[in-house]
């Protein structure tokens, strides 16, 4: 004949198989929670990498408005040409100078001959 089936230990052990399973389940619900990002995390590092990118963006228009070789060069020729026209001034100031003493001495001598 066929054994009845115990349906007192059926429940039971299909209660303790379902509070398994719930306390597995409430397992993973507090693991992922526990790992998941906030709102607040996500927003804060957005701030954050927004402060980057204008920083990166402030930089860039730093390095962009900054002179090149080239230019830099040009400005090395065109102070050398000025300095050659200043060394030319000066020396024509000299002469000048030299000049202006020579005739202060000489009306200074005819002065003081009484001419």
């Amino acid at each position: 004949m066929m054994e009845s089936i115990d349906w007192n230990a059926a429940k039971v052990l299909f209660d303790v198989a379902q509070a398994m399973f719930m306390a597995g389940v409430a397992a993973y619900v507090w693991w992922t929670n526990k790992h998941r990002a906030t709102s607040t995390a996500i927003a804060e590092v957005n701030s954050r990498i927004d402060a980057v990118d204008k920083h990166v963006a402030r930089m860039e228009q730093t390095l962009e408005s900054r002179p090149g070789y080239g230019e830099i060069e040009v400005l090395r020729t065109e102070l050398a040409e000025m300095n050659r026209g200043m060394a030319q001034i000066s020396a024509q100031m000299q002469g000048t100078s030299a000049l202006l003493n020579r005739l202060h001495e000489y009306l200074l001598t005819e002065k003081g001959n009484g001419r």
